[in-house]
């Protein structure tokens, strides 16, 4: 996996789960329902995934969420709105779309998905310390200064 996912707490914006999403090198699960999916890109524009179903009555194929959409519901999330499934339907424009942006959302780095009520939150995920990231010279080392 990229940086990305490490430095998303810090980046909010949308460019950032775009590429977030352009990152994902596994197949996805929807956290709820069946089938998976597999991000083929996404853009300014839209994210386009290849839905792959359990069931024999649906079909695979393509899907394309508009980004304007994760982008609404990205904004609110972050902003500390917990997402339930009637606020998805509104921002996907109805079931489907709400659904796929549960499913999308869900695959980013510090979003929680909660059963019942089903809902997305968003938790900032922790970011990891660095080893040795207070690195020492012989400027600011006490040892190092002239006249110590």
């Amino acid at each position: 996996m990229s940086n990305e996912f490490g430095e998303l707490s810090a980046q909010t914006d949308v460019e950032g789960i775009l590429r977030c999403l352009r990152a994902l090198e596994r197949t996805c699960e929807p956290p709820i329902g069946v089938g998976a999916f597999d991000v083929l890109y996404a853009s300014a524009v839209e994210v386009v995934v290849w839905y792959s179903p359990v069931r024999p009555e649906h079909r695979s194929g393509e899907v394309a969420i508009p980004t304007a959409w994760l982008a609404a519901a990205w904004a609110a999330l972050v902003g500390g709105a917990r997402l339930e499934e009637a606020t998805l339907e509104e921002f996907g424009q109805g079931s489907a779309g709400g659904r796929w942006l549960l499913a999308v959302l869900a695959q980013i780095p510090g979003v929680v998905t909660r059963a019942e009520p089903l809902a997305l939150e968003w938790s900032a995920p922790l970011r990891k310390r660095r080893r040795n990231s207070r690195r020492t010279t012989a400027k600011t080392s006490p040892r190092g200064r002239a006249g110590s």
